[in-house]
């Protein structure tokens, strides 16, 4: 069965206190399920989510046409990045940036994307993420919380097989 690796966003969902998150993926459970996949995720920095999903190709199509869903073109870790086009490379460079590392920390830890693997540039998103709270006053949930450590792509690479 096919696998796939998304950064997909989290969700509010109310709950008896407060609001709460969830990973948006999990509205792709029973789906995913339905063809005996799987998935994984891992949070990271931005209010995102790494995730890894086994499911049919059909599933996976549809995934990826969710909005807010970016599903990566590569599916095993050691893959090169080389093997995409530069504008693909640039799209997860801006999904890089926009979750909130600088230029400079990707550039220091990455200056070539083509000479980069997809275990590397899973594990520089997986470097950190922000906890979560919700905020009364202004009814929303923020991530300016302490730094937090993110699960490894290895440790969903080995749950979703």
């Amino acid at each position: 069965m096919p696998v796939g690796w998304f950064l997909c966003p989290y969700q509010r969902r109310l709950a008896a206190l407060h609001p709460t998150r969830y990973c948006a993926m999990d509205d792709f459970t029973s789906l995913i399920e339905a063809d005996g996949g799987t998935w994984r995720e891992a949070e990271v920095l931005g209010d995102r989510a790494m995730v890894k999903v086994r499911a049919s190709a059909a599933t996976l199509a549809i995934i990826n046409g969710a909005a807010g869903f970016r599903k990566i073109p590569l599916a095993v870790l050691d893959d090169s990045l080389a093997s995409l086009t530069a504008g693909q490379r640039t799209a997860i460079k801006n999904e890089i940036l926009d979750a909130g590392y600088s230029l400079a920390e990707l550039n220091a830890a990455h200056p070539d994307l083509s000479a980069t693997t997809l275990r590397q540039i899973l594990q520089f998103l997986t470097r950190r993420r922000l906890t979560p709270r919700y905020d009364q006053p202004t009814d929303t949930i923020v991530c300016d919380g302490p730094l937090q450590p993110c699960t490894s792509p290895d440790e969903l690479d080995g749950a979703v097989t």
